[in-house]
């Protein structure tokens, strides 16, 4: 009996041993998967901040661009994409226009702006005779958006504003008070 306590006494022993240990590496463990899923994240952070790096820059360059053709009057044909044939004054007009309607897209697509914020900073801009002149020049642009695009989405919002926008200015109403703001998705809030 005796051998069988001293027996029992070193399996408690080894027991004790093997929980400990196996503690240790369950602590290993649980650690290196949140290393693990820390370092995902960060690369998702990374790639994420990458990709609006380069958008960023994408604008850029489409600004210098759409810059040169409205400074040299000699290049504006080919930044025609208007149906029947314009002013080349009103088509300078337009390009300005697209650059202020962009400008306003990125900030949204930055999260620079919540969409509740560009309704608002759209409807500031699209009050502007000038503005819808623009838009509706661009109507056939915007047909050939994919349907559930999110930038077709942001046009059907512009198109019932600037809806809302006339039907203000001929009811003699005052713009700043028109269109109900969308309601922000909290995957885009900034």
């Amino acid at each position: 009996m005796v051998t069988r306590r001293v027996g029992g006494r070193n399996r408690s022993a080894v027991s004790v041993e093997h929980v400990v240990a196996a503690a240790r590496v369950a602590g290993v463990l649980v650690m290196a998967f949140r290393i693990h899923v820390s370092l995902r994240r960060l690369e998702a952070l990374v790639q994420e901040k990458q990709r609006r790096d380069t958008l960023t820059e994408y604008r850029r360059d489409h600004h210098r661009l759409i810059g040169r053709g409205t400074e040299d009057p000699s290049l504006l044909p080919v930044l025609d994409a208007y149906e029947g044939d314009l002013h080349p004054d009103t088509q300078r007009r337009h390009l300005f226009a697209n650059a202020l309607y962009q400008h306003a897209y990125q900030g949204y697509q930055l999260g620079v702006l919540s969409l509740a914020d560009l309704h608002g900073h759209l409807r500031y801009i699209f009050q502007s005779r000038a503005m819808r002149e623009y838009w509706e020049a661009t109507r056939h642009h915007r047909a050939s958006l994919v349907a559930d695009s999110e930038e077709a989405e942001l046009g059907r919002m512009v198109d019932a504003l600037v809806a809302a926008l006339e039907d203000a200015e001929a009811d003699g109403d005052d713009w700043w008070v028109v269109g109900e703001p969308p309601r922000d998705t909290p995957e885009r809030r900034p």
